[in-house]
């Protein structure tokens, strides 16, 4: 029976220090990163949640200032007057609406009230180029140009939002 005993101690003394096996993983080998990625990305995913849940509540107020808006007066607003209303001054070229109240024939100042200052001009001669380019959320990097005649749109390259 010792012999039992002293072969079952050393045989435990083995396993202990041999090399992992079974799926058995040791000190030094790299562990699974996977479940630091997956939480990584579900907090980025929760913050474009966020982010989106911000912009609907903005959309959604936008809405309602509109509706009372268009309650109170019995015509209806211009597309001008809903563009004002929506688009951030700040970012008015960004409006694929703002771009649809462009044209022929308008003067740069009208330009620029419906879309805001340019981001670049080009002036050739008698011809400016008004370049409005910069990120859009979902869509990159988008650009869009007014080209101007003796002061007034001769032609228009809305962006591919």
């Amino acid at each position: 029976m010792p012999r039992f005993v002293a072969a079952g101690v050393l045989a435990l003394i083995g396993l202990t220090t041999s090399r992992p096996c079974f799926g058995q993983t040791s000190a030094n080998q790299s562990r699974d990163r996977r479940p630091e990625a997956a939480e990584r990305e579900i907090d980025l995913l929760k913050r474009l949640v966020k982010d989106q849940d911000r912009r609907i509540a903005e959309l959604e107020r936008i809405v309602r200032s509109i509706q009372s808006a268009t309650a109170v007066s019995s015509e209806k607003p211009t597309a001008h007057e809903l563009a004002k209303t929506i688009i951030k001054p700040a970012i008015q070229w960004q409006n694929p609406f703002a771009w649809a109240q462009i044209r022929v024939g308008q003067s740069r100042a009208q330009v620029e009230e419906i879309l805001g200052k340019p981001t670049s001009v080009e002036s050739v001669i008698d011809f400016q180029t008004l370049l409005y380019t910069g990120d859009v959320s979902g869509s990159g990097t988008v650009s869009g140009m007014v080209k101007l005649t003796d002061d007034r749109v001769s032609e228009i390259k809305p962006p591919s939002f």
